[in-house]
C-alpha cells in the first residue's frame, strides 16, 4: 500500500503556473486546503497548477517522466475524481487511480476494483 502514497507524491510535482480570476494567486497548497486536503499530497516546492472554478477541473503538470506529464481530474470538497494520468503498481499491474477522497481522518485512494486508505497524518507535510 505504500506504493500508492509513493506514486501520489511523485505524480503531483508541479511545473505550471496559474492565472486565477481572483486578485491574488493561491498556491497549489492553498487550493488543496480549501478543498479539505492536506498539503502533504503535494511535494515541497510545488509551484503551479490550473483550476477552472466554473467546472472544478483541476490539472496538475508533472515533470516526473515515468508517469504521464499531465494529471487531470475534478476537485470538490474532500474529493478528487475522474483522475487521469495517475497509476499505481499493484503486484505486476499498473492500474489507474481514479479517485482520491478524504473521509474524516483518512485519505482513500480508489482504483476501479478496490481502494486503500491511509491516515491523514501521513500527508501533513510535503516530502
Amino acid at each position: 500500500m505504500s506504493s500508492i502514497r509513493f506514486l501520489w507524491i511523485l505524480m503531483v510535482s508541479l511545473t505550471t503556473s496559474c492565472a486565477l480570476s481572483q486578485s491574488h494567486k493561491l498556491s497549489a497548497y492553498d487550493v488543496l486546503m480549501e478543498y479539505r486536503f492536506p498539503v502533504g499530497l503535494l511535494p515541497k516546492g510545488a509551484i503551479g497548477y490550473s483550476l477552472n472554478r466554473d467546472n472544478s477541473d483541476f490539472d496538475i503538470e508533472s515533470y516526473m517522466l515515468k508517469y504521464k506529464s499531465t494529471i487531470t481530474g475534478v476537485i470538490s470538497k474532500g474529493r478528487l475524481y475522474n483522475l487521469k494520468g495517475v497509476t499505481v503498481k499493484i503486484l505486476l499491474l499498473w492500474l489507474n487511480i481514479i479517485e482520491v477522497s478524504r473521509q474524516g481522518n483518512n485519505i482513500y485512494f480508489s482504483i476501479r476494483i478496490t481502494s486503500a486508505y491511509f491516515g491523514v497524518e501521513n500527508f501533513l507535510e510535503s516530502p
